[in-house]
């Protein structure tokens, strides 16, 4: 174990701190000490730092598993920005890029190698790992492991699978939110040598929890933008009402715009940049904007439309006020979005007999007969797919997020924005191709100087800059890529937007099509309760925070500053005034003024209302200006 002055000392040196926050420490111990450990930690307490900073202690790779593919590229970009050799391995990257990144986790020094869950289980990555000196296997977003937690995906229970590989590496669970049936199930299911868990409470002295029932949701925004003030963060659950939502706060002068997958990665990351240099105050977004996202500002964030549970909600709402100031979590709802939640849990879990159309549909749709596939990629359009076979686009889209789930595809979302090139041909032998072909000189001479690691790596380039300095068109640079690649000199991997369908596996015939109906039956159920449960939550009126706390079984106090809280408390003071004023009265009359007036009272906007509903109940009654009990 590496003793606490390394610690500290390379906490220093490549994060800049001079203390860790929450329970970060204690994790960290923990995992050095090579126990499995299940750690608990808020939405922006430093999950990462948990298993970064121990993969930098030791000799060997940190493998972190995460389905998260923008947390995994921004975390890449972070650490190799400090100097740290990390790697990432993702869907939609081709074998070549792949198989270069492996190897150099063997032979290159990685420290770190993020990875998604589908790729784990894959031949071409255990051939590697066997052979890679693995000190850490880090696990984030453990609670997907759980049929029980709130996105539960199959592929998380083949990670256990790599502990009989490196059975010394210890397992470093990680999540934000966990009710006690899904802590439990992550420690079994990753095969935990013992129970070990650390957990810092999500209970956030400055964040309050407001619940609005509101019909003019606006209206409301405005408000909220007016009295709190400060950046903000909106949750909205289609790319359509992100668009539809930010111009309608632009009409009536409030700084929004829109965030969603949909979106080029330019436009994504100028948006982001506008709101992170608070150039604008909203951001309006789906849901998976904020993984691994650091704005410690934001003074409230509000979910527009209801999260599908109590657990999506906590992880959400606690991307406010990680600087420390008062910040606010506000649900709006009506009762129109509670039967609209309703119905997109069943929209979310289509019937099998659906969804195995949709697999026929696709293989069809591609000509894949029975018993081939695996491994064939397409340009999958989900529009022009649904519109050729009459079928509603959000219906295909679940359904392929099960067949996603399920192992048989994978759905790959913008999974190039820049090209990669990666030339694999040796020095020597590439001059020697020069020289033999010379009109390609001026590129693969480009290619060298402008972009170092091209020669060892899959390296991000950009045809259009290298039109300018070869003096040529953009077009005639990819065809010029394109023939480098026939001649086996290269590895190129051209920019695109367009989404891909990978078939994972042989097209099924309908004999040996299976989803395993009992369990998507039984996680269709988990997440029908865990709707229910939110509802039960927005229409309650105990304590916010306190219910919060208890559904993952935290006793805790009432807050006294959520809505239900603040209001109680003012029913009570109200009680309490009109009680002062009504004995006040019982021992002499007084003129109305005398109330209005006296600031013993409080102000003319508090009591008058009191005195008026005084009258109204006939306690007490009015003549000639002259306040008395009613006898």
């Amino acid at each position: 174990m590496a003793n606490k002055e390394k610690i500290y000392e390379i906490l220093k040196k490549y994060w800049g701190y001079d203390s860790f926050r929450y329970n970060q420490e204690a994790i960290i111990s923990s995992v050095l000490s090579n126990k499995d450990t299940l750690a608990l930690l808020p939405t922006g307490a430093g999950k990462s730092l948990c298993y970064q900073l121990p993969a930098l202690c030791r000799p060997g790779i940190c493998i972190v598993v995460s389905p998260l593919i923008a947390l995994m590229i921004d975390q890449e970009k972070s650490l190799k920005s400090k100097g740290i050799k990390v790697r990432a391995i993702y869907s939609g990257q081709s074998n070549q890029e792949i198989e270069i990144a492996l190897n150099n986790c063997i032979y290159g020094k990685v420290k770190i190698l993020y990875i998604s869950p589908e790729r784990v289980s894959s031949k071409l990555f255990i051939s590697y790992f066997e052979k890679m000196k693995v000190n850490l296997i880090a696990v984030d977003e453990a609670h997907c492991i759980s049929k029980w937690g709130y996105d539960f995906r199959p592929s998380f229970l083949n990670i256990a699978n790599l502990r009989q590989y490196h059975p010394q590496a210890p397992i470093l669970a990680l999540t934000a939110t966990a009710t006690q049936e899904v802590v439990d199930d992550i420690q079994e299911k990753l095969l935990f040598k013992e129970i070990n868990i650390l957990t810092s409470s999500f209970q956030r002295k400055n964040l309050s929890y407001t619940v609005f029932e509101e019909n003019d949701k606006i209206a409301r925004i405005k408000a909220i933008t007016e009295n709190v003030g400060g950046s903000g963060l909106i949750y909205v659950r289609s790319r359509k009402k992100t668009i539809e939502l930010s111009q309608k706060l632009q009409s009536i002068g409030i700084k929004a715009t829109p965030y969603h997958a949909g979106l080029t990665l330019a436009i994504r990351r100028y948006h982001q940049k506008q709101w992170q240099d608070d150039e604008i105050d909203i951001i309006v977004a789906t849901t998976a904007f904020g993984m691994g996202i650091d704005k410690n500002n934001v003074s409230y964030v509000i979910h527009y439309d209801l999260p599908e549970s109590i657990e999506a909600y906590v992880q959400e709402v606690g991307r406010a006020g990680r600087n420390g100031m008062k910040a606010y979590g506000i649900l709006l709802y009506n009762l129109k979005d509670i039967a609209s939640l309703r119905k997109t849990i069943e929209s979310n879990f289509p019937e099998k007999k659906y969804i195995q159309n949709i697999y026929n549909a696709l293989g069809n749709y591609y000509k894949i007969a029975s018993g081939t596939g695996q491994d064939l990629r397409f340009d999958f359009d989900i529009i022009t797919f649904s519109q050729s076979y009459n079928l509603d686009p959000y219906l295909v889209f679940s359904s392929m997020r099960t067949l996603q789930n399920s192992g048989l595809i994978e759905l790959v979302e913008n999974r190039n924005p820049l090209s990669k090139i990666f030339i694999h041909t040796e020095r020597e032998p590439l001059y020697q191709f020069m020289l033999e072909y010379p009109q390609y000189f001026p590129l693969l001479e480009a290619l060298r100087r402008n972009y170092s690691g091209i020669m060892t790596e899959f390296t991000q380039i950009d045809e259009k800059k290298l039109a300018k300095i070869c003096y040529d068109t953009e077009a005639n640079i990819y065809k010029s890529l394109k023939k480098l690649e026939k001649y086996t000199i290269l590895f190129y991997d051209p920019k695109s937007i367009q989404p891909q369908i990978i078939f994972t596996q042989n097209r099924l015939s309908n004999d040996t099509f299976e989803l395993s109906q009992e369990k998507y039956y039984e996680i269709k159920e988990t997440n029908k309760q865990k709707a229910e449960e939110l509802i039960r939550y927005v229409q309650s009126h105990e304590c916010r925070e306190r219910q919060l706390l208890k559904y993952f079984n935290i006793e805790s106090e009432k807050c006294n500053k959520c809505d239900v809280c603040i209001s109680k408390k003012q029913t009570e003071n109200k009680e309490s005034l009109a009680d002062k004023i009504y004995q006040e009265l019982l021992n002499s009359p007084q003129p109305l003024h005398y109330f209005a007036n006296n600031l013993t009272y409080g102000s003319k906007e508090v009591v008058v209302p009191i005195i008026r509903k005084l009258l109204d109940d006939e306690i007490i009654v009015l003549n000639d200006g002259i306040l008395s009990v009613n006898e």
